[in-house]
């Protein structure tokens, strides 16, 4: 709890110097799920996002670090990822908290899967149970 709080109380220290804010896998990692079983029979994910990510994140534009995954480079989709992809959310070792999809403002050409980035972009909490629990709009490389 102590690294959670600390990380927060960074993060409000930080927001002055930064023309975005910086967002730390801790926070997102605050976000706590329950799952169904769907139609398909595939498990449906409804997450309960922190108030903070609600009020103080959701449609601002963010830069977080993470590993970069590719999805499908063919259509230029990948994830950021808390973890390399070896413990990665996709390989049954982490939780869905842990991963983001990220949608670029344009094509970021092709990346190495593990390849250890910064990235900005405007974040958007996914509430529908659909696909990853956080999106990165207009996500580019940032530094």
């Amino acid at each position: 709890m102590r690294k959670i709080f600390f990380s927060l109380l960074v993060i409000c220290f930080a927001q002055g110097a930064f023309a975005q804010k910086q967002l730390v896998w801790q926070l997102l990692g605050m976000t706590t799920y329950q799952t169904d079983p769907g139609d398909s029979g595939e498990l449906n994910y409804s997450p309960q996002f922190p108030a903070v990510l609600e009020t103080q994140f959701e449609g601002e534009e963010v830069v977080i670090s993470g590993y970069l995954i590719p999805i499908d480079l063919e259509a230029g989709k990948y994830a950021l990822s808390k973890n390399p992809f070896t413990s990665c959310f996709f390989c049954g070792n982490a939780g869905p908290e842990t991963v983001m999809e990220l949608h670029f403002s344009e094509n970021p050409g092709r990346f190495a899967t593990d390849e250890y980035l910064m990235i900005k972009g405007t974040l958007q909490l996914n509430r529908n149970g659909s696909g990853l629990f956080f999106v990165l709009r207009n996500a580019e490389i940032h530094g």
